[in-house]
């Protein structure tokens, strides 16, 4: 029921969510609820090189993450068939906000993707303006959101047999995800990655803060180049891709933080964490 609910009526589901994560007066409810909903509905934060990697899979895929990828107790999996069903429906969050009244320059409300059957299948039977993709039309969601500076997630819930169901494109305007993150709850875990800057090729410019979605960075460096806060940096890649100097590289965080959800031939053959 919970599953036919949020599918069907997604928007709706979110608008209240939305709601509740504005009444602070609501008090020790407001946070049981946002604590439970972050560790049953939650993502993980990738860059758009990862999200492009699960739209192309030629094979089945089945890896079960462990809590050092994905730090939550339920809905950890990643289990995909070839060849990957794919649904392209309306952002919940960026249509609410609309609703609401809010206009931001954010993109095509079209950004979710929704992977494998039954869930993809179900939500364009049910969602009037959800239809069935190609990859290659996939990729091509991912890549002109990347150009804006999206951050991508894959999103995994109780009520999606305990699995990842959806990549989305997230922008820092809209997304109730990253508002939630903003307002203390943590439903948002990195992508095993952070951001370094060479401050020797790094121009000043500022650009890079602002396409930080989480207030990671800062020109406080050497010289007053970029510099990064590696507490508060997710790893999604939108200064990287931003940087027209290439002076920002992704490397590997220390092992004190999730690690990289990524897989290769050999993890493919056996579940990986």
């Amino acid at each position: 029921m919970h599953g036919y609910v949020y599918y069907r009526w997604t928007s709706r589901y979110v608008a209240l969510v939305r709601w509740a994560l504005k009444r602070r007066g609501l008090g020790a409810a407001r946070t049981a609820a946002g604590n439970h909903l972050a560790e049953t509905h939650h993502a993980k934060v990738v860059p758009a090189e990862t999200a492009r990697r699960v739209i192309s899979i030629d094979r089945a895929i089945e890896v079960h993450a462990s809590e050092g990828v994905v730090p939550y107790r339920v809905a950890r999996d990643v289990v995909l068939e070839a060849p990957l069903t794919i649904a392209l429906a309306q952002c919940a969050c960026r249509a609410t906000a609309r609703q609401s009244g809010q206009e931001h320059d954010c993109g095509p409300l079209e950004q979710c993707l929704y992977l494998g059957d039954p869930i993809a299948g179900f939500v364009v039977e049910k969602q009037p303006t959800a239809r069935l993709i190609t990859a290659d039309d996939a990729l091509a969601v991912i890549d002109a959101a990347a150009e804006r500076g999206a951050v991508h997630t894959l999103w995994f819930k109780d009520a999606a047999a305990g699995r990842m169901y959806a990549i989305c494109n997230c922008c820092s305007c809209c997304c109730i995800g990253l508002e939630a993150q903003r307002e203390g709850f943590r439903p948002l875990a990195g992508s095993g990655y952070h951001a370094v800057v060479d401050a020797s090729a790094c121009t000043a410019c500022g650009a890079c803060v602002a396409a930080c979605a989480f207030g990671a960075l800062a020109m406080e460096g050497v010289d007053g180049s970029a510099y990064v806060d590696a507490q508060s940096c997710f790893g999604c890649g939108a200064c990287q891709r931003t940087c027209v100097a290439s002076a920002i590289s992704l490397e590997v965080a220390p092992n004190d933080g999730p690690a990289p959800l990524a897989w290769d031939e050999a993890s493919m053959d056996s579940p990986a964490g």
